[in-house]
């Protein structure tokens, strides 16, 4: 393998605009990411019949649906009953109606703090998913949601983190969904009511607590990271010790959580 441009990752669709290879990202060992492998996409609920046909071509052959029920009834993929591919539904967020962003996480004061209750909330989902591509080493496997930009940006960032991939290249790969998503938010918001439209404000906030969601993801082999019940803090503490009592440093609520 050799390293790809962006423009070359990208998968020129007519409905479809948020579609990338992660193929051609070099790793810190100096090998490269294969491509026609791992594939990110937006929903395909609007993808014409050459869209579907192209990626049929590009070597597609399994598919996974990280949507919400209430998405997948609004939007239907069209990946669901079509001949020669697999597809699979992981509900990444666990939540039947989630309208793009689930009720839990809107008291977080970024998207990062999303990713982050992500990772510790939905861990048996994204196992699921890591289980689909460890099932399928030779097939083409493209995974979305609906814009392609936060459930399917976490799963693209393990990848990446797992291939050894450098830390800018997986921030870039993050970054570049605005970009390829301004065509389609107008077909997000009529999916999503005021709360989930002010939260994200797409069309003026992009940005994301990289950092913190770097921090927790390099501690959460020695930490598990919980809630205050009551004022709702963050709070860590250290895994293996069984179940333990726990004092919000904020407003000193105690409460028990297995470690």
């Amino acid at each position: 393998m050799q390293y790809m441009t962006s423009e070359e990752r990208l998968i020129k669709l007519d409905k479809m605009t948020n579609t990338r290879d992660l193929g051609g990202y070099e790793t810190q060992e100096g090998r490269y990411t294969k491509a026609h492998h791992f594939i990110r996409a937006s929903s395909p609920a609007n993808a014409t019949k050459e869209d579907l046909q192209k990626l049929y071509d590009y070597g597609v052959r399994v598919t996974i649906d990280l949507r919400s029920d209430f998405e997948k009834q609004v939007q239907p993929s069209p990946f669901k009953h079509y001949e020669g591919i697999e597809n699979h539904e992981v509900n990444l967020m666990g939540s039947e109606t989630v309208k793009v962003v689930p009720e839990e996480v809107r008291e977080y004061r970024d998207l990062g703090g999303v990713y982050i209750f992500m990772l510790e909330a939905h861990k048996a989902a994204i196992k699921k998913v890591f289980e689909i591509f460890l099932n399928h080493p030779y097939e083409a496997v493209l995974f979305h949601c609906s814009a392609g930009k936060d459930r399917t940006g976490v799963i693209a960032a393990l990848l990446l983190d797992l291939a050894g991939c450098h830390e800018h290249d997986i921030v870039k790969d993050y970054s570049e969904s605005y970009a390829y998503n301004l065509d389609m938010i107008d077909k997000l918001e009529e999916i999503m009511d005021e709360e989930n439209q002010k939260y994200l404000n797409f069309k003026y906030n992009r940005t994301v607590s990289w950092n913190r969601f770097k921090k927790h993801l390099a501690q959460r082999k020695d930490y598990r990271f919980y809630k205050c019940p009551m004022c709702k803090q963050e709070v860590r503490v250290p895994k293996g010790h069984g179940k333990i009592e726990i004092t919000c440093p904020k407003c000193r609520e105690q409460f028990i959580r297995r470690s």
